[in-house]
C-alpha cells in the first residue's frame, strides 16, 4: 500500500514538475522575443538576432515560436531597411505560425503591406492586406491600411468600405476618410466646373 501511494505521490510531483518546466518555457520564449525587440530599439542587430534565433537553434523545445522568431527577424530586417530579407522572413513566419495563443500571421502580413506601400507598390500592399483581413477579419489596423492602399491605388469606393469597416472595429485614425474627404470634395468642384464650361 505504501509503494503504490508512493507512486501516486511521486507521478502527481512528476506531473506538477512537467507542468511548471512548460509554463516557465513559456515565459521563457517571451522574454528572449521582448530581448530582441529591445535590441532592435537600441540598433543592437546582433543580440536581437541572438535572441530570435534562440527558438530556431532549440527546435525540440521551441517548434512552436518558430513563426515568432521570423516575424522578430523581420521586424529586425525592416528596421535595418534591408527590405527584401525582412519579406523573406515575414514570409517564413506566416508559414511557421503555429503558436496557439497568438497568432502573427495577420500581422506579418500587414507588415509586408507596409513595405509595399513605402514602394508605391500598391497593388502587392493590397493583397497583403487583404491576406491580413483573410487571416484575421477582426483586425481593424489591416482594414484600416487595407483602405489606405486602395485609396493610393485609386479604388476609391473600396477604400471608404474598408475605412467604414475600420471604424467598425474601433481604429480611431482620421487620415482615410480625411482624404476620402478630400478626393469627394475635388470630384464635386471638377463637376461643378465642368457644368459652368
Amino acid at each position: 500500500m505504501l509503494v503504490k501511494n508512493c507512486k501516486i505521490v511521486f507521478s502527481a510531483a512528476f506531473c506538477v514538475f512537467i507542468f511548471a518546466i512548460s509554463a516557465f518555457g513559456l515565459l521563457d520564449n517571451w522574454s528572449h522575443y521582448y530581448s530582441g525587440l529591445k535590441y532592435i530599439k537600441e540598433k543592437n542587430y546582433k543580440a536581437a538576432e541572438d535572441n530570435f534565433n534562440y527558438y530556431l537553434r532549440h527546435p525540440e523545445m521551441h517548434r512552436h515560436m518558430f513563426g515568432v522568431a521570423y516575424f522578430g527577424r523581420g521586424i529586425m530586417f525592416q528596421d535595418m531597411n534591408n527590405y527584401s530579407r525582412a519579406v523573406e522572413e515575414y514570409k517564413m513566419a506566416i508559414e511557421n505560425d503555429l503558436n496557439p495563443t497568438a497568432m502573427i500571421k495577420d500581422k506579418a502580413y500587414m507588415n509586408i503591406g507596409t513595405i509595399y506601400m513605402g514602394k508605391k507598390k500598391y497593388k502587392d500592399a493590397k493583397e497583403a492586406y487583404l491576406k491580413a483581413v483573410e487571416s484575421n477579419s477582426r483586425n481593424g489596423l489591416a482594414h484600416y491600411y487595407l483602405g489606405l492602399a486602395y485609396l493610393r491605388a485609386g479604388e476609391y469606393e473600396q477604400a471608404e468600405k474598408e475605412s467604414e469597416e475600420a471604424k467598425k472595429l474601433g481604429i480611431t485614425f482620421t487620415a482615410l476618410s480625411d482624404e476620402l474627404n478630400k478626393v469627394k470634395g475635388a470630384a464635386q468642384n471638377k463637376g461643378k466646373i465642368e457644368k459652368v464650361n
